[in-house]
């Protein structure tokens, strides 16, 4: 006769032990304000790009996201220490030693200049960028040429520093402004200037500094990821089935994005 109080109580032990019956496993991701590509909070009606397929592919994979609000520009001293599990980054040789890159890009980025509109500097190569002051994100990355020229405006007292895109657009708006340029992604200037409801006040120069791709990317010394190599490959495949769905191009669609070819 099967003795099923021994078989319950044997599951529930079971389940004890893994977690695996009751909780989705956890992962920690830093939550930044990047429009369109991420937005903090999960209470607005969009929650950014990446915010987007990161939830669904993570779903999908069993997991539960946790976003916890962290400075930007000290995301490598979280990964780093694995106080973060996972974020999107860019690819550089260096972060190599402490995380892991997914193959599949999770989304593609331009990089260019904004100016006031009623600026008249033009961008042809990054030299052209010698007479002017040059507005600067904390901890936004560029390329390694426009880096070294910031650094050199930095000794030179040229730079000027903020510390949210919102206080970027009022210093290069001010009736006296405190930069003459600035340099971000073209789609988080057009998202911004659009909610800000100052399209007419800025534009954004032809010149294309860089297209970069973003990667999910884990902590090797991640607390709640135990195989990355496989979690990565599951987010690779994730990501790969949404664009051959067509899913991923009406998510893009949805924050006024274009594919890259």
């Amino acid at each position: 006769m099967i003795d099923f109080r021994s078989l319950f109580i044997t599951f529930l032990w079971c389940c004890l032990i893994n977690f695996s019956c009751f909780a989705q496993q956890k992962v920690i991701i830093n939550d930044v304000e990047w429009p369109p590509y991420f937005f903090i909070g999960d209470a607005k009606k969009q929650l950014g790009l990446g915010k987007e397929l990161i939830n669904t592919c993570l779903h999908e994979m069993n997991y539960r996201v946790e976003y916890h609000r962290l400075p930007i520009k000290r995301t490598r001293q979280f990964m780093e220490k694995g106080e973060i599990d996972i974020t999107v980054y860019s690819y550089l040789a260096d972060r190599e030693s402490i995380l892991y890159y997914s193959k599949e890009p999770i989304f593609s980025a331009d990089y260019a200049f904004m100016v006031r509109a009623d600026s008249d500097i033009v961008i042809n190569k990054l030299a052209d960028l010698a007479p002017y002051r040059i507005g600067h994100l904390a901890g936004l990355t560029y390329t390694p040429e426009l880096l070294k020229i910031i650094d050199d405006k930095m000794k030179l007292n040229e730079i000027v520093t903020g510390f949210s895109l919102r206080s970027m657009f009022s210093q290069l708006l001010a009736p006296t402004p405190r930069f003459d340029i600035f340099a971000d992604a073209r789609n988080t200037f057009y998202w911004r200037a659009k909610k800000l409801g100052i399209s007419d006040q800025i534009k954004v120069l032809d010149y294309k500094i860089k297209t970069k791709n973003y990667y999910i990317t884990v902590s090797k010394q991640s607390k709640n990821i135990k195989d990355a190599a496989d979690f990565l490959m599951k987010i690779d495949n994730c990501l790969q089935a949404l664009k051959q769905s067509g899913e991923y191009q009406a998510i893009l669609g949805d924050y006024g994005i274009q594919p890259h070819p």
